[in-house]
């Protein structure tokens, strides 16, 4: 877990709210991962989907049932998706929303609820590190979704 909450703080430093995620199995740490939404100008490149989708391809295949994913922050709905369909049998995660609800609103869904509507029961683990992994949101008082810095309007320009 603490690798997890470095890579959040690492995620602050190149500008983007800090979340981090590890993929171990077998005890190795596989792969590591920051969020990168700002760096990659990608709103799909949360933490735990860049880990999932790099540990897919080191192993060379979807299943990752074989290993546990440890993330600084509950995973959203995408990332949940995305950890069940590769079947990871263990989430650990360290912070939820409710745990800075003057920068999150509350999430009506948990991981736990998305977890109960796989073919599989997902192992859900929160609170893990919670008091360290809060140190990453120092000085963050707004609540994010009204930051224009990560809102910023879309421009799409036509194709042809």
């Amino acid at each position: 877990m603490r690798l997890a909450l470095e890579q959040a703080r690492l995620a602050r430093e190149h500008g983007d709210l800090p979340f981090g995620a590890v993929i171990v199995r077998e005890g190795t740490v596989l792969v590591s991962a920051e969020n990168s939404e700002g760096q990659l100008a990608d709103v799909t490149a949360h933490a735990e989907t860049i880990a999932v989708s790099a540990a897919c391809r080191m192993l060379e295949r979807r299943d990752l049932s074989d290993c546990i994913i440890y993330s600084s922050m509950e995973p959203c709905p995408m990332c949940s998706a995305a950890i069940f369909f590769s079947n990871i049998p263990r989430i650990v995660y360290a912070l939820s929303r409710d745990d800075l609800p003057h920068i999150f609103r509350q999430r009506k869904v948990r991981i736990a609820q998305l977890a109960q509507d796989w073919d599989y029961r997902p192992e859900v683990v929160g609170g893990v590190l919670r008091q360290e992994a809060k140190t990453a949101f120092d000085g963050i008082q707004l609540p994010l979704r009204v930051v224009p810095r990560y809102h910023q309007p879309v421009h799409l320009r036509p194709q042809g």
